[in-house]
């Protein structure tokens, strides 16, 4: 056989010549290998007159995600500054996405630039423990929403970039669910020590098997977006023993007032009801095409993170200014 192809090349014209310069191994792995796995080609030249979105039909398949948006999706760019350009050169199916997250990420950056002057500096007993678990949920919020935001900015450059963005997407995610646990587990439990050390190792624990899981290639691809979706849920439910156990000492009420419990439960809905909304791809499967750029399910869920987040820093704003404010005993 390399006979065969020895003595094609040396009797070809010049466009086979090249080929023959070739190794035999590359020139065979460069036969079967797949199209659309090229995401080292080079780019594609458009002239100024090509729409710079197409439709869903126009998209390799490894772009494809959400078969009920249909058009607005960008080109392909292989280029950093090409995606870079897109988040504000023109509008698209993803520009609601990058910005909600984009634009969250800078709000949640100032939180963590004055949260200090603005908050812990009033109260004389507050310590450098609570400066970290504030800065831990702030850092894991921030973190979140520019893993994000870069995501959806840059998946358009390539096959394997749009890969690697998206598993610090989804390691993002699990950084923000177990860093809101931290301060919600300090001053649930501000005077259990014991009960602090067992609830956060155990949610760290939970973090890394769950950001194992959503890492693994397999679960990366878009037929495991309902799996991916029951780890997260799973992994905030994981929550429920020591919200439970608080109910069960301190009450409703009392949680209420001292914990901002009511806006932890308004959290908690807003992420879990985003992630079905995403997950069913709801509303944009009863329309397909009338959601391409606004309001489909995973915008909704965008905004649902964002809001939830500010939901989560209210309640452990409420649960530090009771600690520090109110300045209550520890009892034995």
């Amino acid at each position: 056989m390399s006979v065969n192809l020895r003595r094609r090349t040396e009797t070809s014209g010049p466009a086979e010549a090249n080929v023959g310069d070739r190794t035999l191994e590359d020139f065979q792995s460069r036969i079967h290998s797949d199209p659309n796995d090229r995401f080292d080609a080079p780019p594609k030249r458009y002239s100024r007159t090509d729409s710079p979105t197409v439709t869903w039909n126009e998209i390799p398949p490894w772009q494809q995600d959400n078969e009920y948006v249909l058009t607005g999706y960008r080109r392909i760019q292989y280029s950093w500054r090409g995606c870079a350009v897109s988040v504000f050169g023109y509008l698209h199916n993803e520009t609601v996405n990058i910005h909600s997250h984009l634009f969250g990420g800078v709000i949640f950056c100032w939180f963590l630039a004055t949260f200090r002057q603005a908050y812990l500096v009033k109260y004389e007993t507050a310590s450098w423990v609570d400066t970290a678990v504030f800065a831990i949920f702030l850092a894991s919020a921030i973190t979140c929403l520019f893993c994000s935001a870069s995501y959806h900015t840059f998946g358009v450059h390539s096959k394997g970039v749009a890969e690697r963005c998206n598993a610090l997407d989804y390691a993002g995610i699990v950084i923000l669910t177990v860093g809101s646990f931290f301060p919600c587990i300090y001053y649930e439990f501000y005077c259990e020590k014991n009960f602090q050390m067992l609830y956060l190792s155990v949610m760290s624990l939970a973090g890394i098997v769950a950001a194992y899981i959503v890492l693994n290639p397999e679960y990366r691809k878009p037929t495991h977006r309902g799996a991916r979706t029951k780890v997260f849920i799973a992994l905030g439910l994981c929550g429920v023993v020591p919200v439970t156990q608080g109910l069960l000492t301190h009450g409703f009420s009392k949680l209420c007032y001292e914990m901002g419990f009511a806006w932890l439960i308004a959290s908690a809905l807003l992420y879990i009801s985003g992630a079905l909304l995403y997950a069913n791809r709801i509303p944009e499967r009863f329309a397909p095409g009338s959601f391409d750029y606004f309001f489909a399910s995973h915008q909704i869920f965008h905004v649902h993170v964002l809001l939830a987040a500010l939901a989560h820093l209210k309640c452990i704003l409420t649960a530090f200014t009771y600690w520090h404010g109110e300045d209550p005993l520890c009892t034995a």
